[in-house]
């Protein structure tokens, strides 16, 4: 419980104001531990930030390292009109001639239409009216009006029909179709045409007693028949799949076979590498800028005292300027863009490498133009995208190999110059995360300390000021009690004066 103090009845002093104003001086040892506690904690804060952009292009580099990113085909018609296509899986194939011999036809089911009183509504409540039989191909349907629904009718004409005929209520209709079955030896079957008839009132479905419908005669369907590469397939649809080729057949060739190349899809594998180069573009922009950021030493991290004395805006705007610099010039951070860029230039070598699409530049991925400010880009990439594109149309075997190579040697010098690209700037961006981790912690950490350089100072900071209230708490006690004991003699003074004072009056 706090302490209550009734300090300055003898001497009249404001004993809680001059023991404050004593403890102010005192204090000035634990702010600074405050101020450098909080600045370590916003120095492990960018770290991390730092690391979660690094961890970001280490997963956009990733997919860059194997070569299945830059196998990806299309596959071309020379007449759309006649069959497109589509690639689905991985083709092995590198061309298809394809003849169309037969379109597929979707079959027509018999199918009758009943109006339902327009009184229905809902499909789950009994329909009323009197009971009857609806008689569907020859099968007869007791329906109560008390206690049939459309969706129990729907029901019992399946069951009554063998599946042989289906209902659904659609848009106040009752519509009946025939559906394919098994016969007894298990083979397909689908009824030609069939009748709905009624005895008794069917008002309720549209009929009247003793009235009969013939449904429409059921027109059947065909398969489609197409000749890939000499071979016959057949489909139940107009679609067919081959050696991972979706084939869409529209339009019969029969004797004029047309060809379908699997080429390199240029539009994808561009596109994964000018997403890489932004990724790569975006985030050492980001850290260029943070270990670029002016130090403002005159702005320290506020105490919690300074903090109510101003304006929430001016807080913000203070704290906001106290935090940069934190990470200027930082070794980690430098060191790292600068091994990043050295992985992005080094030339290609081994066995089997095209001496001409040996780096970055030589498919159209270079640094910034040459000029006046050009050092001021910080290792941004540019594309000349005519370039990239011919170089992934005309030699996607050595673009392929010049970001995935794999190299098995164990001298360390040798395996860097032989692996391709990405699988270096993998390398050196793990690195980096792995010491930038070790500084600070890990990214997804929520603990408030850990075995990191800055947790572990933080955490020894804190510490030291758990120390330092503890003597300054002893220290403003001692105040509290020499006031105290003055405080006491004065009262006894007081008193003596005071006898002596009634001793002379007498």
């Amino acid at each position: 419980m706090p302490t209550i103090r009734f300090a300055g009845m003898a001497s009249g002093l404001d004993t809680e104001a001059m023991v404050k104003e004593m403890m102010n001086a005192r204090r000035e040892p634990v702010n600074r531990l405050i101020r450098q506690k909080q600045s370590l904690e916003w120095k492990r804060e960018a770290y991390r930030e730092m690391n979660t952009l690094l961890l970001d292009l280490r997963t956009s580099v990733d997919s860059l390292r194997f070569s299945g990113n830059f196998n990806k085909k299309v596959a071309v018609s020379e007449n759309d009109n006649v069959a497109s296509t589509k690639v689905v899986g991985t083709p092995k194939m590198s061309s298809y001639a394809v003849e169309v011999r037969q379109l597929a036809k979707a079959e027509m089911p018999a199918a009758v239409s009943l109006t339902v009183d327009r009184t229905i509504k809902d499909s789950k409540l009994p329909i009323g009216g009197e009971d009857f039989t609806l008689t569907v191909n020859g099968k007869d349907i007791s329906v109560s009006g008390e206690t049939d629904s459309i969706d129990s009718i729907i029901s019992k004409i399946r069951i009554e029909t063998g599946g042989a005929v289906q209902a659904s209520f659609v848009d106040g209709k009752l519509l009946l179709s025939s559906a394919k079955i098994a016969d007894a030896q298990g083979n397909d079957m689908t009824i030609d045409q069939f009748s709905v008839s009624v005895t008794g009132d069917g008002s309720k479905l549209g009929l009247q007693d003793g009235a009969s419908v013939n449904s429409s005669v059921r027109v059947p369907g065909q398969e489609s028949v197409v000749i890939i590469n000499g071979v016959e397939y057949k489909s139940s649809t107009n679609k067919v799949t081959f050696d991972g080729v979706e084939f869409t057949l529209k339009q019969e060739n029969i004797g004029s076979p047309l060809m379908v190349n699997n080429e390199v899809d240029e539009d994808a594998i561009f596109k994964t590498i000018s997403d890489f180069v932004n990724k790569y573009n975006e985030i050492i922009a980001k850290i260029n800028e943070k270990i670029s950021e002016p130090r403002y030493r005159t702005y320290h991290p506020l105490l919690d005292s300074e903090k109510e004395a101003m304006p929430d805006k001016t807080v913000e705007k203070w704290e906001e300027t106290a935090k940069s610099g934190l990470l200027l010039r930082d070794a980690t951070l430098t060191n790292g863009l600068n091994e990043m860029r050295r992985a992005m230039s080094t030339a290609l070598s081994g066995s089997g490498v095209n001496a001409a699409f040996d780096t970055l530049a030589e498919i159209g991925i270079t640094g910034p133009p040459n000029g006046k400010y050009a050092y001021q880009e910080n290792g941004k990439l540019y594309i000349d995208e005519t370039k990239l594109r011919s170089a992934i149309r005309n030699n996607g075997a050595d673009v392929t190999k010049l970001f995935t190579n794999f190299s098995s040697s164990t001298d360390p010098a040798t395996k860097y110059k032989e692996s391709g690209i990405a699988d270096r700037l993998y390398s050196e961006l793990t690195k980096v995360i792995n010491k930038v981790t070790n500084e600070a912690g890990s990214t997804t950490s929520t603990s408030t300390y850990d075995d990191s350089y800055l947790g572990k100072r933080i955490k020894e900071t804190s510490d030291s000021i758990d120390v330092w209230e503890k003597r300054l708490k002893d220290i403003e006690d001692r105040y509290y009690k020499q006031f105290a004991k003055m405080e006491t003699l004065m009262s006894k003074a007081q008193s003596q004066s005071s006898w002596f004072a009634q001793m002379l009056g007498q």
